[in-house]
Formats: C-alpha cells, structure tokens, sequence
C-alpha cells in the first residue's frame, strides 16, 4: 500500500472518529444540557430541617421536608395519594392498616420497611412543639411483617389520613441512635425523597442534591439551592435579575414590578393563610358578644382589602380559607357603623371603651397599616384603641401567655384540615383565646371523632357558623399567595401552604 492511501485511510479514520464524537456529544448534550441546580428563594430563613422537631410546622421546615423526605400519604385536593403505602384500611374506628411500597430504599442505602413508619411515628410523638400535638393520640404501631404497619390510637380521629400526610418517615436505625431528646437544628436525617441533604448552614443555606436511587420519577434537575434573601426588596431584585429561579409571597405592591418584567412568570393562588384579629375573651368587655360584633361591623372589610391587598385579598366567608376542609360559605359582616354603635350601646358602653391591639413586625406585608386602618375605624364608633406593634420574637411570646386585649395576625390552615384550626384553637380546654362554648365543643369533638368525611364537613358547617356568629375573632380576609418564576422554569405546583413539591419543576 503506498503512502498516499495509508494517508487517505489515516484521514478517513480520523473523520469517523470526529463524527462519533461529535454524535456522543450531541447524546450527552440532550440528556444534561438543561439538568442544573435551581435555585429557590423562599419569604422565611431555613432555621430547622429537622422533621419530628419543635420547628417541624413552620412552613420553611414543611417546604424541605416536601423535597427529602416521604410520607404514607399525600393529598389531591381533598382525595389520599398513596406515596410510601401502596393501600390502606381502617379496621375501626381506631386502627388503620397500611400495606407499604417494596424496594425503597432510604438515601444512606438502608432499606424501608415498617420499623420505619413505628420510630418516626413515635419519635413525633415524643416530641414538645410542632407537630407532635396531633401525635399524642398514638397507642402503639405494629409490624407483623415488613411490608404491613398497624397504627392504633388512643381515640377515634376522623381526620388521620392528613395527620399522616406530615409524618416524614426516617430510617429506623438512624432514630434509634439519636438520643431521646435529641431533636432541633443538629438533627440530619435520611429521606426516601427525590433529594437528599446536601450542605446546611440553619438560617443561611442549604442545598440539597437529586437522588440517584429514587423508586419513582426521577428530577430532571441536580438540586435545589435554598437562596435566604429575608429583605423582599431584595428577592424581588434577585428573581428579575436571575440570580433565583423561583420565590413567593411577595406583597401587592410589588406585584406591577415582577410584572414588568418578560421573563418573569407571575401567579396569584389561593392559600390556606387567612387574616384574623381575635379577641381575648376573658378581658372585658370582650367577654360580651355584642361588643365582638360590634367591633367588626364597624370595619368595612371590603375597602380595606381594595385599599391594602388589591391583588392578594378577599373578603373571608369562614374561619377558614375554602382551600381547607370544612368550608361552606357564610354571609359576611355587613360594614354598619350604627349598628356597630347600638349593640355598644346595649352592652353598656354607649360612650365606646379603651382597649389595645397587639401584632408583630412585618408578621405579613403590609400589617402595620391594617392595624392603622383599624384603629381609625374603631375610633369612628368610640372605640379607642391603642395599636401595640412589637418585634417578633417579643409578640409571640405575649401572644401565648395571652398578655393581650385584641391580636392581629395571619394564620395558616396548615393540613388543609378544619381540625387543625377550628378543632384546636376553639375547643374550650386548649384555651387558645379564652374562648369556652360547651356547645361548640361538643360538635368539635363530634366532628373530631367521625370517620365519615361527609358527616365531618356538615359538623364543620354548624361549628364554623357558631363561632362566626360569635364573633369570636374579625375573619377578615382570606390571602392569596404572589409565586414569581423566570420564564424558562416550568411544572412548578403552586402550594396552598407555601410548600411546593420540586420534584417535577424543569429548566429550559
């Protein structure tokens, strides 16, 4: 063979290995090109991702504990998803059955089975603070086989189903050797999730990385990157600048400036968040209905919501928000500053009477001028009240020992579950707001208790209608959440509780 075809075969060899490189190439570009790290930015610090600890119910904690780890249930509006269970049964009215998923495996390699579901469901049990409230019904959980977990109760719980969506369920072998009240910030568990713990720093950063060995639907990103930006300024500047692809709850008045922006996605959805200002029932003269009314009739809740939350707010039509279980609509507080008067009046204060109003700095955007606006309209039916605005760590420990006349805040229906609101904060011995009605107790207990769901929403229906007829609080608005996302992000499922499941979020 002479040289100049040894050369032609030379150059041929070396035009079909480019083209083989060439084509690994373009395979490797379409199945890692748009796989990155995306990057969140949520309205709270991350402090705790501990998911049985006392923080375990701020939503921040709920967002991350969506991402790394699984419960036995999750929710479709108001139907059960099975997630690690496969299938359950209520044997009665105090046992449930769950026959669980095989070949799981947690993100330290160990595999899943029902010693996982009895440690995480007694470790929450065990726990003081968040959600282990709704755990102090355990009896017992029993394993006959690997694949099957019995949960008993002490009492029958009509909503269970829910209380078992916020169970996060950890290695067995990793809770046994945490020491009995080690709970909080220093506590990394493992997940089944999608993502898996990468770097913490609580209040700082965290990152979490996607999990090779997930038994489902795998992402189609590397991680998450939890961006704390806590100055809203500052997050809206960051979203419209790229340097985050997804964040929330954003006040109205920003909502024209994320707007302006092309590519910028700009939702508004209906939360589970509602806007309340309670009374404390055992300080006169709130201890007298007519007053409670008197005090909402004389606010013209519609104005105020077009004046201070155009985007985001509405007129409330229950205790809860209609995204929460046990909503069925009530007729609302019409605006009548002469009846306000007249049952002042009749209560014995036709002068009007001298109270206070506590609430906490920047506790939701916007609520000091909703504490001005209030003072104003009080003051138009005599009512002089002195607005008492606090820093936050200071309000919320006055709030709890109830060193307060009247309290404006925010609150999250956060199971999607009249139980977790009306259940726990208007049942009499829980004394959240020294509010007692035997009767209303009765039908929270009723309520509670029944495992028909159709019989427990017609029970939230009388209670709902007794303590709005009550006056037990000014229901004021329900609050609709701002969620902001560069154009090039898609699947995002907007989350009625401001913690969204990323799993199945892509980038363009």
């Amino acid at each position: 063979m002479d040289l100049a075809t040894l050369k032609g075969e030379r150059i041929h060899r070396e035009d079909e290995m480019r083209r083989i490189l060439v084509a690994l190439a373009a395979v490797l570009l379409s199945t890692t090109a748009f796989a990155q790290t995306l990057k969140v930015s949520p309205p709270r610090n991350i402090i705790d991702i501990d998911p049985h600890g006392p923080n375990a119910l701020l939503r921040e904690s709920v967002l991350v504990a969506r991402q790394v780890f699984e419960t036995l249930v999750r929710f479709d509006g108001d139907e059960p998803v099975g997630v690690l269970a496969e299938s359950w049964k209520q044997i009665d009215n105090k046992t449930w059955e769950f026959k669980l998923r095989p070949g799981v495996k947690f993100h330290d390699g160990s595999a899943f089975d029902s010693t996982d579901i009895k440690a995480s469901a007694e470790r929450l049990s065990r726990a003081k603070g968040g959600l282990a409230s709704q755990w102090k019904v355990l009896e017992s959980v029993e394993t006959p086989d690997p694949l099957t977990a019995i949960i008993r109760l002490k009492n029958p719980v009509g909503p269970f189903l829910r209380i078992t969506s916020f169970l996060s369920i950890a290695p067995s072998e990793v809770i046994d050797a945490k020491g009995p009240e080690e709970y909080g910030a220093g506590v990394i568990l493992p997940g089944t999730g999608p993502f898996k713990i990468g770097d913490f720093s609580p209040g700082d950063s965290l990152t979490v990385t996607t999990n090779p060995d997930y038994w489902g639907e795998k992402p189609k990103i590397d991680g998450l990157q939890f961006v704390n930006i806590p100055e809203q300024t500052a997050r809206v500047t960051a979203i419209l600048n790229g340097e985050v692809d997804i964040a929330w709850a954003f006040s109205d008045d920003e909502v024209s400036t994320l707007r302006s922006e092309p590519t910028v996605k700009v939702d508004i959805v209906p939360s589970a968040t509602y806007g309340y200002t309670w009374f404390n029932a055992a300080r006169k003269p709130f201890d007298d209905p007519r007053v409670r009314q008197a005090m909402w009739h004389a606010i013209d809740v519609e104005m105020v919501l077009r004046d201070l939350k155009p985007e985001t707010g509405t007129p409330a039509r229950n205790v809860i928000p209609e995204t929460v279980f046990g909503f069925t609509p009530l007729q609302p507080y019409a605006y009548d500053p002469e009846k306000a008067k007249a049952l002042l009046a009749e209560a014995g204060f036709p002068q009007g009477f001298q109270t206070s109003l506590l609430f906490g700095q920047n506790f939701f955007p916007g609520i000091s001028d909703f504490g001005q606006i209030f003072v104003s309209y009080w003051d138009a039916i005599g009512v002089k009240v002195r607005p008492l605005e606090q820093e936050r760590a200071i309000f919320t420990q006055n709030f709890r020992e109830m060193n307060w006349d009247m309290v404006l805040s925010s609150n999250p229906a956060l199971t999607l579950d009249a139980d977790y609101t009306v259940g726990r904060l208007y049942y009499s011995e829980n004394k959240e707001m020294n509010y007692t009605n035997l009767d209303l107790d009765k039908l929270l207990l009723a309520a509670k208790a029944e495992s028909d769901q159709g019989k427990r929403k017609e029970l939230y229906a009388e209670a709902t209608k007794v303590i709005w007829d009550d006056a037990v609080g000014i229901f004021w608005g329900d609050l609709k959440i701002v969620y902001a996302a560069r154009s090039n992000v898609s699947g995002l499922q907007f989350s009625p509780i401001e913690a969204p499941y990323l799993a199945g979020v892509t980038v363009d």
